[in-house]
């Protein structure tokens, strides 16, 4: 699992985050979110649960993120993402996604 923004970006390349493959231990590779997460955390999580978010609603919705993953002095679980999500964006104008 992994919650650093800068690691985020690379996601899509395992070989640049971790010395072998996941498979090979039988683990699961996933992006989790809490307060070090980054913009690029926050667009592999939503589209992995399949949440359109608007370019302008990313940093309100990290900033959310972070502060709601301080408060609770941990990760944050889909669902309370998910509610992340749907309050940013019903305070957001619509707008292109």
């Amino acid at each position: 699992m992994r919650e650093s923004g800068a690691v985020a970006s690379q996601f899509h390349v395992p070989e640049a985050i971790g010395p072998y493959s996941s498979e090979l231990v039988s683990a699961r590779r996933s992006i989790v979110l809490g307060k070090k997460s980054g913009l690029d955390s926050i667009d592999l999580r939503s589209k992995e649960l399949g949440l359109k978010i608007a370019n302008d609603q990313r940093a309100a919705i990290l900033a959310a993120v972070k502060k709601r993953a301080i408060a609770k002095r941990g990760l944050l679980t889909d669902d309370e993402f998910s509610e992340i999500v749907r309050q940013v964006s019903a305070q957001t104008p619509a707008s292109k996604v």
